[in-house]
């Protein structure tokens, strides 16, 4: 298979939902060989567009450039519950596209992005117990989620 896995990727939802690291590795700059080389992969796994919860507008005009879509919710430090639903719902909505396959970054898989990504699943109604949700995220990504991580699962 052509180019380079990103760092951190995971199939959340086989085929559709992913997650990995910044393309191109975490930190202030990335690497432009090794951003071509995973952007290669990733069209050759199938996804065609990137939701990016970095802080910045970092790299998008190159995804673009290159043919993903591009959606961009800023996430900071302790995110209100509203920026959570709103994450989600766009979440959602973009996956609602059969054809779209969708890959969600942050710099580092953090504490947060976990914890989204199991909300996510309760939220969409593909799975309704938090419990549950959370240990399929566990299991997937091979590591406990933080206390923060499990605030952002919705409980109902």
């Amino acid at each position: 298979m052509a180019g380079l896995k990103p760092n951190d990727f995971h199939w959340i939802i086989e085929g559709k939902l992913a997650v990995s690291e910044c393309i191109g590795g975490g930190g202030l700059t990335s690497r432009k060989i090794r951003r071509e080389e995973e952007v290669q992969w990733l069209k050759s796994n199938g996804i065609n567009s990137i939701f990016s919860l970095l802080e910045t507008d970092f790299n998008l005009t190159n995804y673009q450039e290159v043919g993903f879509r591009t959606y961009h919710f800023p996430l900071g430090e302790n995110p209100p519950v509203e920026s959570i639903t709103v994450i989600f719902e766009a979440i959602k909505e973009a996956l609602s596209d059969k054809e779209r396959k969708l890959l969600i970054h942050r710099e580092y898989l953090d504490e947060e992005v976990p914890g989204i990504l199991a909300g996510y699943l309760i939220y969409s109604k593909l799975l309704d117990d938090p419990i549950f949700s959370r240990t399929i995220l566990e299991r997937i990504l091979g590591k406990p989620l933080s206390p923060k991580a499990i605030a952002l699962i919705p409980t109902a």
